[in-house]
């Protein structure tokens, strides 16, 4: 068999040291940080590298403190850390667990509030910090109550206050209060703010910008194994909840509540994609306008910076064909389909085996079924295609006789793994196949034959190399201005921690030139913006004949633009630039008109961050145009 396998498959936790890391969480244990938990106790952690430390909120701690003077490098925090962002705090959210916040006014359905204007004179326990209860002082501020009339206490926490009418409403969380009262049978009513249109984020996983800068990696790697622990936790809410009640319930809360508290959490988490952790900057926005209108702050915050660039949800959506949706729908479709079939099949006598080979073989994917000793049971024809050998020549044997040792061990780890764990699994292999390089995903899911007396493992194996393309071409796409075709400022973000990262660690010197266009809004103003767009792409392209094929130039605002040189010195890039400005200056992009451009050069600096340098080759490019414009500023 001369098929060449090529893995890109690796085992991060082999050449990781153990970094230890603090979780500060932002109250007591519960199913509220369940994720977190999975992912230290199932080993999603400790696979990357990372030995974390989960702290459990005590009175008195500030999680923004803790993170600011790096007692822990990551913590859960709400929605007002934006406030912090915008008064200047060092932050970064890296994921928002709850897309819907569980934070709501708890009433007794007794005491005849139904409506939020209900509150009309009423008393209402929440926390005194307007920032932390933003939500609910917005619900009230839309429905017409103002502070004036209605009677704020400070928050005990204690269920009590409200049985017993101490107050009239309750700031709780839909996953705590609500099913203590259930337990106790005492009715009651919810008023939530996203029924009044104020959806905020909840439990947003954050860390400062400093820390990411310096761990770029171990920042992604733990953003990554919990997202994987949040996802095993909602789909496996039993063990998680019997996790949480053995080793993490310092609140000796029962079992049951755990599980309810499970099953509410689920329906805040995912988004509408179907992923967990997504922030949106649209959504932030809404939330920071939401602030303003009630006078907590007066100011906006580049949103951009606040979201973590590797957040599941922080990219561009681009509409894909008609051809490529087709292609997406049908993997997912007909994977599902030919599962179900399978397994329906496989509990039925020999006559609807038979019938069971005769539908397999109508697919081009690779279906093949062993037992629990891993030896084939039966395959269909792609399979054999695949082997080159026929099914009598599989059935019986395992995969140490089918391919090589190095391939038959990794089948033979998944394969151990399915039986052990009794659930599915996909895996994605890089193969060359017929001369072709293919990426094919293999679902595996354990299975009972012969009336449930005997176990095994049940595989589909499909080409989804086209749908690898397509989620590739998407990528691409996220990091391409639309218009002039440059790189855009996410891929220059990205680009700039990795020059910075690789110019502390190996000295690779770069240099960075930002150029404006001069006068551009006179251009729209004058000639309209179809005119000023040609200027942006005519422009564009004349500076990319310019630049080395290394070299790589940025949109990183509406005129604005940036150039990375790589393994240059200051002299270089200013030479390179200034031939560029009088190149600029020669195009006939307007008739009756000279487009000319102001340039600042810098040169990177030992102590320089993303922040740094991007602030001073910005103040270089407007002391060339506070100085004459098309002129190039150097330090």
């Amino acid at each position: 068999m001369k098929t060449l396998f090529i893995f890109l498959i690796f085992l991060p936790s082999l050449f990781y040291a153990n970094t230890k890391v603090t979780l500060q969480l932002n109250w007591l244990n519960q199913f509220q940080f369940a994720g977190y938990y999975i992912a230290k106790e199932k080993g999603f952690y400790s696979d990357v590298g990372i030995d974390v430390d989960i702290k459990e909120y005590s009175s008195g701690i500030n999680v923004l403190d803790e993170i600011n003077s790096n007692k822990a490098q990551f913590a859960v925090g709400r929605s007002s850390l934006l406030i912090e962002k915008i008064n200047g705090k060092n932050i970064v959210a890296l994921a928002a667990i709850f897309q819907n916040s569980p934070l709501m006014l708890l009433v007794r359905e007794n005491s005849n509030i139904k409506r939020v204007e209900d509150l009309k004179n009423k008393k209402i326990m929440i926390t005194t910090d307007a920032k932390m209860s933003a939500s609910i002082l917005a619900m009230l501020y839309s429905h017409g109550l103002n502070p004036n009339d209605y009677k704020v206490q400070k928050h005990s926490f204690n269920l009590e206050d409200l049985i017993s009418g101490k107050t009239d409403a309750m700031g709780s969380y839909l996953s705590n209060e609500p099913i203590r009262l259930e337990d106790k049978n005492i009715k009651y009513n919810i008023l939530h703010p996203k029924d009044s249109g104020f959806d905020f984020y909840s439990d947003i996983l954050f860390t400062s910008s400093k820390f990411i800068d310096k761990n770029p990696k171990l920042t992604e790697d733990f953003y990554t194994a919990s997202i994987k622990g949040w996802k095993y936790a909602f789909n496996n809410m039993a063990e998680t909840a019997d996790l949480i009640y053995k080793k993490y319930n310092t609140q000796n809360k029962s079992l049951i509540h755990l599980l309810k508290e499970g099953e509410v959490l689920k329906k805040l988490a995912f988004h509408e994609d179907g992923e967990i952790g997504c922030l949106d900057e649209s959504k932030l926005k809404d939330i920071v306008n939401v602030f303003k209108v009630l006078g907590i702050t007066n100011t906006d915050t580049n949103i951009d910076e606040f979201i973590y660039e590797n957040n599941n949800h922080k990219r561009y959506r681009f509409e894909i064909s008609y051809e490529e949706s087709k292609i997406i729908l049908l993997i997912s479709v007909f994977v599902i389909l030919i599962i179900l079939v399978i397994l329906y099949f496989l509990a039925k006598n020999k006559e609807s085996r038979d019938l069971l080979h005769t539908v397999i073989n109508s697919t081009d994917d690779m279906v093949f079924y062993k037992d629990r000793n891993f030896r084939y049971l039966g395959c269909n024809e792609s399979f054999q295609k695949f082997v080159n050998k026929k099914e009598s020549e599989i059935i019986g044997k395992d995969d140490f006789n089918l391919f090589n040792v190095s391939i038959a061990r990794m089948f033979r780890k998944q394969d151990i793994k399915i039986l052990e764990d009794k659930e599915q699994n996909v895996y994605e292999d890089w193969v060359v196949y017929d001369d072709k390089e293919v990426l094919f995903q293999t679902k595996k899911i354990f299975f009972s034959y012969n009336k449930s007396s005997k176990n095994g493992i049940l595989a589909i194996s499909r080409d989804i190399t086209a749908l690898y393309k397509i989620q590739k071409k998407l990528k691409e796409q996220s990091y391409i201005d639309e218009l002039t075709q440059a790189y855009n400022r996410k891929s220059y973000n990205r680009r700039i921690k990795e020059s910075l990262a690789s110019f502390k660690r190996y000295k690779t010197q770069f240099c960075i030139a930002m150029f404006d266009i001069d006068d551009f809004k006179s251009i729209n103003d004058t000639y309209g913006h179809d005119i000023g767009d040609k200027v942006l792409t005519e422009m564009t392209k004349e500076i990319q004949s310019y630049i080395r094929k290394t070299d790589f130039l940025f949109r990183v605002g509406g005129e604005e633009f940036v150039i990375l040189f790589p393994n240059s010195v200051l002299d270089e890039s200013h030479i390179v630039c200034e031939k560029i400005r009088k190149k600029v200056s020669e195009l006939k992009m307007i008739d009756n008109r000279v487009v000319t451009i102001s340039i600042g050069v810098t040169e990177v600096k030992q102590t320089d961050t993303s922040k740094d340098i991007y602030e001073r080759v910005d103040k270089l490019m407007y002391l060339s145009k506070h100085n004459g414009k098309n002129q190039s500023t150097i330090e």
